[in-house]
């Protein structure tokens, strides 16, 4: 199923970077398939498809609602999400806790933590400190790994605001900044010695679930 009116995740997406949409055009042809709308160059939402898996390094945002939909677990309204984005770069926090209630309020759980989550992401790219904050403050959403490499790109020179947001979180807890040590191609050096045992487990059970995932280092096709 299509919208006539919406684009499919590469067209948003380059548009987009072509400046022939607004952000706001772009959150609402991207956020359309949450309603399960897909187009034929959308296919059956497969990252695996080379000009799918190209959003997992051009435009993360889009990547992530494309792999929202290989749950076929849809959103039936998008409006709360739309309108949290229209209320996103101008940080308006009001206009953002009224649509993550209203999903609450209707038992959209799933739809709650996927807001967050994209709120999140886009919070991060965008540098919106309280936005960021807000998010984290309610938690609940997962961190993928383009969350954690956007993280690692912020410094405190550049964007104190942020850079305070992420250091005070949980979510640097159990994703400590990653330090270069030696040569470019060496290992990440992570200080792990704040976190509490059970943060420490979850980081052990993380590291062998990645090392078995596809990409690991003894991949295993689930």
């Amino acid at each position: 199923m299509a919208s006539p009116m919406s684009l499919c995740f590469t067209q948003a997406s380059q548009k987009f970077k072509d400046k022939e949409i607004s952000e706001e055009e772009y959150y609402h042809n991207v956020l359309a398939h949450c309603s399960g709308y897909l187009h034929d160059e959308d296919d059956d939402g497969d990252p695996s498809l080379s000009h799918m898996s190209s959003l997992q390094s051009d435009d993360v945002f889009a990547y992530s609602v494309q792999c929202f939909m290989k749950r076929k677990d849809f959103i039936q309204d998008i409006t709360p999400l739309e309108n949290a984005f229209k209320a996103l770069d101008n940080q308006d926090l009001p206009t953002i806790q009224r649509a993550v209630a209203l999903l609450e309020d209707n038992q959209q759980q799933h739809a709650k933590k996927f807001l967050l989550k994209l709120l999140a992401l886009r919070a991060l790219q965008l540098r919106k400190a309280e936005v960021l904050k807000y998010c984290f403050d309610i938690g609940g959403f997962p961190y993928e790994a383009y969350f954690e490499d956007e993280a690692d790109k912020v410094h405190g020179d550049e964007d104190p605001e942020t850079f305070k947001v992420l250091e005070e979180s949980h979510f640097r807890k159990i994703y400590p900044r990653k330090v270069k040590v030696g040569n470019e191609d060496d290992d990440y050096d992570m200080d792990e010695s704040d976190l509490t045992a059970e943060e420490r487990d979850f980081k052990e059970r993380l590291r062998a679930a990645m090392t078995f995932d596809k990409g690991g280092e003894f991949p295993v096709d689930w």
